[in-house]
């Protein structure tokens, strides 16, 4: 039994005959009485009596004629009802955030999420890039924004939101440019204020091994807030995406350049092994819309 044959049975009844039910549902009349066969026996039951009247239901038609009408009825209001949750979803929403992504996505995503949005009630956590893949594989957030190599080898989706340089920043009198490339040797020169748990971070770190040069380390921090200010204060440099530092840059607290043969990927993420509500896409295709606003507006450089 399935929705066709009994679309097909209720237009029988409806219309009182086969021949009319048939030119209603634009099928032909033999078509229609293979699907009847097929429901009967189904059912295991007659559905129809012939008479000089037209075509009756039996006692067992009237029963399925009852039944399937409510249960069409049924059928339009979750329609109905999953048309209304996807244009105004309902639940709650964790999104994992890493450092940068925090300072550089957000304040407009959450203002623009929760404007379009405000039966969803959202909880923003933020964490190490590695710690947020981690967070949404085992559930404790349903969307993450993150380094794409985090990604590797979990049961998670992703999106490639874009590939963005890997940054030496100084302070704004170290006169770095953007337009001028460093490479390790000279990145690693400086007294550096970094997490060495940070994947790109430890990447450098064991390239310079290879190439006989060790990272002049003066503060292993994680706190990036903390970083940035005290790169702007002079104390150091760092090593970051260009989205951690983008906003200092603009003010011209601090100056960066790309390190060579190094970049950043980024991607929204959630688990593969659950199901992800509604809300939770729309987080998805809200942080995709946000990426987008950002390249657009040149602070995202890729």
């Amino acid at each position: 039994m399935d929705l066709k044959q009994l679309g097909y049975f209720l237009a029988i009844a409806e219309h009182g005959g086969f021949a009319a039910a048939a030119r209603a549902r634009y099928v032909s009349q033999s078509a229609l009485s293979r699907q009847m066969q097929l429901l009967e026996q189904d059912v295991g039951a007659r559905l129809f009596e012939r008479s000089s009247r037209g075509v009756l239901l039996t006692g067992a038609g009237q029963i399925l004629r009852d039944r399937a009408g409510h249960l069409f009825e049924s059928v339009a209001q979750l329609k109905r009802d999953v048309v209304e949750e996807a244009e105004m979803p309902t639940g709650g929403v964790v999104l994992g955030l890493t450092p940068s992504m925090r300072v550089m996505l957000a304040g407009s995503l959450i203002e623009n999420f929760v404007r379009r949005y405000p039966r969803v009630t959202l909880r923003v956590i933020e964490g190490l890039s590695h710690s947020m893949a981690d967070a949404t594989v085992r559930g404790l957030c349903d969307v993450a924004v993150f380094v794409r190599d985090d990604a590797l080898s979990k049961a998670l989706h992703t999106v490639t939101l874009i590939e963005e340089p890997f940054v030496l920043v100084g302070p704004a009198r170290a006169g770095l440019q953007m337009t001028r490339p460093v490479d390790i040797e000279f990145a690693v020169s400086h007294p550096l204020l970094i997490s060495r748990s940070n994947r790109v971070n430890s990447g450098i770190e064991k390239e310079a091994a290879r190439r006989g040069l060790s990272l002049n380390i003066l503060m292993d921090l994680q706190a990036l807030h903390l970083v940035i200010d005290l790169v702007c204060r002079g104390v150091g440099y760092t090593m970051v995406p260009y989205s951690a530092a983008s906003r200092e840059l603009e003010a011209g607290y601090v100056s960066v350049a790309p390190i060579i043969g190094h970049q950043t990927g980024w991607v929204v993420a959630w688990p593969s092994e659950r199901d992800v509500s509604v809300a939770g896409h729309c987080m998805v295709a809200a942080v995709q819309t946000e990426f987008a606003r950002l390249q657009a507006a040149a602070r995202l450089v890729s």
